[in-house]
């Protein structure tokens, strides 16, 4: 795309949810860059590169239910996640997850620590998608939940 994502969106996205959420942390990959205003995580290393990993070392650091959120989402505002929380938290689910224009959110979501043990066997298995964790759906139509991951997406944002 031309510039980081981070660069792009991580003081936004960072605003947002400190609007709804307590802690804010970041995720890097094992030799990233600190987040910039942002306490930060780093995975431990790996061949792979899949959001996975990022999920596997949130979880680890929560130590229970906690929402995890990707840096590519322009559009997106306090008030949603706040709405997104506030299900998550009256729900027993382990992994929810709001669906947008028929496409699961995987990585605007609420996740459980209960899953770390499922999420470890599917990397050792090679399976390092989310989809198949999750155990609860929010449909969302706000228009906020819109991914950046092109230069087309960039420009329409």
């Amino acid at each position: 795309m031309g510039q980081s994502k981070v660069a792009l969106f991580l003081d936004r996205v960072a605003a947002a949810a400190r609007g709804a959420f307590e802690d804010v942390y970041a995720v890097q990959r094992a030799g990233g860059e600190k987040a910039p205003g942002v306490e930060t995580l780093f995975e431990e290393p790996h061949a792979d590169r899949a959001p996975v990993f990022g999920v596997m070392r949130a979880l680890q650091h929560a130590q229970g239910r906690c929402f995890i959120l990707a840096v590519d989402y322009p559009y997106l505002s306090s008030a949603l996640l706040c709405r997104l929380r506030g299900r998550f938290e009256a729900s027993d689910a382990l992994l929810m997850a709001p669906r947008t224009q028929g496409k699961l959110q995987m990585l605007c979501a609420g996740y459980d620590s209960a899953l770390l043990p499922r999420i470890e066997e599917r990397i050792v298995q090679g399976r390092l998608d989310l989809r198949g964790l999750v155990t609860e759906v929010i449909e969302e139509e706000s228009g906020e939940l819109v991914n950046v991951n092109t230069p087309e997406d960039l420009h329409d944002a």
